[in-house]
């Protein structure tokens, strides 16, 4: 009875936790603006439910008993109008009734699924560490479409089959009480059947719940990671995963669909036992004279097979509805679990709007560790000044991108202060503090659309001419002044199309377009090509004129004219000066620098004192 852990909260794979009670209070919210088509709908299935009643009296009564069965032809005319007229309502409200269903059905959710990524884009950066995007984007999809299916084919199909029922026993009643005991007897039948297959109905629906979630979680998995699936080779064993885990939601589907499929003969044989009883009986009671004419009798019979035959479907209706309301009660409850997760990174409740800013960093004794008991930087210390140029170095995992998440108050130090300008960060807004700042990654990320829009993410407000000035700055004019439609050039996903290049170009326009005072760059230049990265050179020094830069990089040949450079070792800022300085005191900065920049000839030499000496058999 384990649980499949998901990224904080439990993905349910047992018996819900939360009482039935509070999901369906919560859920109410989604539906109460709705008042007015609910009433609508209200309206309609106690008209469907009565016109519903009343044509099979008419058809079997009347029509067939009175008047077909007796050559009563005028009377046939009038009374087939009536019943062409009763079929009409039922239709028309059966139409209101959809709509307004459709209405309210799509609202919620549309409304749910908003809420849903309104909220997802609140949370801190520490829950999609953990998160599987698979399992969020089942919630968001699967999870509301099972609430929207309850309400749509459960709850307002109930209410409808509970009064269509109700008012057919009251007029099988009061045409014969004595047919209507009879035709009552496959109800238990009918009962305990459902009874006895519903343990096993929700066993199978949980299986496909949950299913489908590891379907979806392994093609999200399988389509993001296309490029790293075919780089490694791994497309076999891609699909072999894939092909494991959309055999489980086979086979669960399988199990539903032969638990159904026993369920559904079943039934039909209780129908047909049920009719049979009906038409055996009656037929005794017709050839006794209890039910009068043979006319009227015919009619009697004919109602009653018509009646019979509509307990089945509210039964089975009824059957269904626990299964459904059950599932969308568990969607629901990962819902509200999901919702119910607050972002771990918070503004303070009187929180500082920075309008302008000069630019100086300071940590000061920052401690933290993604996990609180494994710390990734220990006591950290520093301040950069207003409009310098910092560059942080050093092996990989030492903590470099670390610093610059904290700046960006994407995570929260366990320990010390971080301030801008003199400011505790924790006392300034998040959406102020970054807006200041300008990100560019290693791996750029650029959205599905035009190369516009995507340069034009940096500020929104900005004109074109605003967003090509700033690409001719970085060198990105150039490129895509080439494309087919130039800036209105559409990309893929991820920038799909475009070199690495390219892509970086773009996000240096995009930062350049923002015009922060705080600049970040993360490895921004490591996967560019030279003839790219002579464009960068150029372009970097007026990226980073006049504004405080932090650049955290590999090859040290682009930061050697940084102002200062941290050197970062084990959570640790070991080193601190210049270029030249740190050269001179021949610790981690020039022991990096030298395995860069000598590393080929030091192979070379390696390898002549390693290398035996290869001579052919018979010589010395």
């Amino acid at each position: 009875m384990g649980f499949h852990h998901w990224h904080g909260f439990e993905f349910e794979r047992t018996e819900r936790k939360t009482s039935s009670r509070v999901l369906i209070s919560r859920l109410l919210k989604y539906f109460l603006p709705f008042k007015k088509h609910l009433l609508i709908v209200a309206l309609t299935i106690v008209v469907s439910s009565v016109t519903g009643v009343i044509g099979p009296y008419l058809l079997g009564m009347e029509i067939i008993g009175r008047y077909i069965l007796t050559s009563d032809y005028s009377g046939l005319q009038l009374i087939v109008l009536a019943y062409i007229g009763i079929l009409i309502i039922n239709w028309i409200s059966e139409a209101v009734r959809t709509y307004n269903i459709g209405t309210i059905g799509e609202n919620m959710l549309y409304k749910m699924r908003s809420d849903l990524f309104a909220h997802l884009q609140r949370l801190s950066f520490s829950f999609f560490d953990r998160a599987v995007s698979g399992d969020i984007i089942s919630v968001v999809t699967n999870d509301t479409d099972s609430i929207g299916q309850a309400f749509t084919s459960g709850i307002v199909m109930v209410l409808s089959d509970v009064i269509s029922m109700s008012l057919t026993i009251v007029v099988m009643f009061m045409i014969n009480l004595e047919l209507t005991l009879v035709s009552l007897i496959v109800v238990p039948m009918l009962i305990a059947t459902a009874l006895a297959f519903n343990s096993r109905f929700r066993a199978t629906f949980r299986a496909t719940r949950q299913t489908i979630s590891g379907v979806t979680s392994k093609l999200q998995e399988g389509i993001s990671g296309i490029r790293e699936i075919k780089s490694f080779t791994k497309e076999n064993d891609t699909i072999r995963d894939f092909t494991r885990v959309n055999q489980q939601e086979f086979q669960a589907n399988f199990q539903a669909n032969i638990v159904w499929g026993t369920f559904f003969p079943t039934i039909q044989f209780i129908q047909a036992l049920g009719t049979g009883i009906v038409i055996l009986y009656g037929g005794m009671l017709a050839l006794n004279g209890s039910l009068g004419t043979i006319a009227n009798a015919i009619g009697v019979l004919m109602t009653f097979t018509l009646y019979v035959s509509r307990f089945f479907g509210p039964i089975f209706d009824l059957t269904n509805f626990y299964n459904v309301v059950e599932g969308a009660l568990a969607a629901a409850e990962r819902i509200f679990d999901l919702i119910d997760k607050q972002p771990e990174i918070k503004d303070a409740e009187n929180a500082l709007e920075l309008q302008s800013i000069k630019g100086e960093i300071a940590f000061n004794d920052v401690t933290f560790g993604y996990v609180p008991e494994h710390p990734v930087l220990h006591n950290v210390s520093f301040r950069i000044k207003p409009k310098e140029t910092l560059a942080l170095v050093g092996p990989t995992g030492a903590g470099k991108s670390t610093i610059i998440k904290l700046i960006s108050r994407f995570y929260e130090p366990q320990s010390g202060t971080i301030t801008i300008d003199g400011k505790d960060i924790r006392q300034i807004s998040q959406k102020s503090l970054r807006s200041q700042m300008g990100i560019v990654l290693q791996e750029s990320f650029l959205f599905t659309g035009t190369i516009m829009e995507n340069i034009r993410y940096g500020k929104l407000e900005a004109t074109d001419e605003e967003v090509i000035n700033a690409a001719k700055t970085v060198g990105a004019h150039e490129f895509i002044s080439k494309l087919p439609n130039g800036y209105n050039t559409e990309i893929g996903e991820r920038g799909a199309g475009l070199s690495v290049g390219q892509k970086q170009l773009i996000s240096f326009a995009r930062a350049l377009l923002r015009n922060p005072a705080i600049l970040i760059l993360d490895e921004a230049t490591s996967s560019i090509d030279p003839y790219t990265d002579l464009l960068i050179r150029k372009a970097m020094k007026i990226l980073l004129k006049n504004r405080t830069s932090i650049i955290i990089a590999h090859r040290l040949s682009t930061v050697r004219n940084a102002d200062r450079i941290f050197v970062v070792d084990n959570g640790r800022i070991v080193e601190e000066g210049t270029h030249r300085q740190l050269m001179r005191k021949k610790g981690l900065y020039r022991h990096l620098y030298d395995m860069q920049f000598r590393e080929p000839e030091t192979e070379k030499q390696a390898e002549t004192q390693t290398m035996p000496r290869m001579v052919p058999r018979g010589f010395p």
